[in-house]
């Protein structure tokens, strides 16, 4: 009796094993795919070194972060990126950037307008984290009782081209492993790590703590996101928010987000979620002034573009 019962403990033990395994885990933690062992990945275009044992492991470590302690916020991410990823990445196919750099969206924010970071940054892409002056559109987005750029998926995400665009541009960060960083830390920091190590790689540069572990963290995210039936993430996800955008209005006064709603048939949480940089505290859709002359987008379902502009034009909130 007690051997056939220890024999059915290693069955179990041996099946388990053998089911995790097929799951991309193996004993005490999730490896990398057997593809991505044999043909390497690559993120933002550069090719990832993992033939580098310490570079592999690097990844590894990340790996099983985001699988074992952030399991939950990572499915999350996964129906986030399939509900507003589009919107993003058209806005980053727009301007040159790598359709990557979504993933950095969903560590930086969890994809939530309203997400503040711990060191002090906004919005989808945590703008404001960073103080730094010399880069263009740096602290010049724009911020109102009622509204705030870095909340809108769209203005936010051109705004963090502009600044990869600068930082590109520069000696010190003309590669896409060390703009990210310079766009977590700044380029103090990061100038001082490249000219003391001029010629290296980001991985071969001892470098500040949140860029050690982000850049090998975007990579196993964007690994995880491509394999996602072998690591058994591989789950039914909901569709991408579609809308009808009337561009910037020049409102007349001040527009309730609650009447929008009323016109569309809708409640006014679904109108925010369209137009998140709008403040939840107020849900109004502010008329232009003399810091935005231009007026601000309105989003509204897909289907009821022109009859909320028709009774804009009507309601006197825009001219005929």
């Amino acid at each position: 009796m007690v051997v056939l019962v220890g024999m059915t403990a290693v069955m179990s033990v041996m099946d388990r094993t053998e089911v995790l395994a097929t799951a991309g885990y193996s004993r005490s933690h999730y490896v990398l795919p057997p593809e991505v062992k044999k043909d390497g990945v690559s993120f933002a275009g550069v090719s990832i070194p993992l033939q580098r044992k310490e570079v592999a492991e690097r990844v590894v470590e990340q790996l099983n972060y985001l699988l074992m302690d952030r399991r939950a916020g990572l499915m999350e991410w996964f129906d986030r990126m399939e509900m507003y990823g589009p919107t993003i990445r058209q806005v980053l196919d727009e301007e040159k950037i790598p359709a990557d750099l979504l993933y950095m969206v969903a560590l930086l924010s969890d994809l939530l307008p309203n997400a503040k970071s711990k060191t002090g940054g906004i919005g989808w892409w945590a703008l404001g984290s960073v103080k730094e002056k010399a880069a263009p559109q740096a602290g010049q987005w724009l911020v109102t009782n009622d509204w705030d750029d870095r909340r809108d998926p769209v203005l936010s995400t051109r705004i963090a081209c502009t600044m990869f665009q600068w930082l590109l541009s520069r000696k010190e960060t003309d590669s896409w492993l060390l703009a990210i960083c310079a766009f977590l830390d700044g380029t103090e920091p990061l100038d001082a790590a490249v000219k003391k190590a001029s010629g290296f790689s980001y991985w071969d540069l001892v470098l500040p703590p949140r860029s050690e572990t982000f850049v090998p963290r975007l990579i196993a995210l964007k690994i995880i996101d491509s394999n996602r039936e072998f690591y058994a993430v591989n789950v039914p996800s909901p569709p991408a928010v579609s809308f009808d955008l009337l561009e910037r209005l020049k409102l007349l006064k001040d527009l309730p987000l609650y009447v929008v709603a009323q016109w569309c048939g809708t409640t006014p949480r679904d109108i925010w979620e369209l137009n998140p940089g709008v403040s939840p505290s107020t849900g109004v859709l502010p008329q232009p002034d003399r810091r935005n002359q231009v007026g601000f987008p309105l989003r509204v379902p897909k289907g009821m573009g022109e009859k909320v502009r028709k009774l804009l034009v009507k309601d006197g909130y825009i001219s005929g």
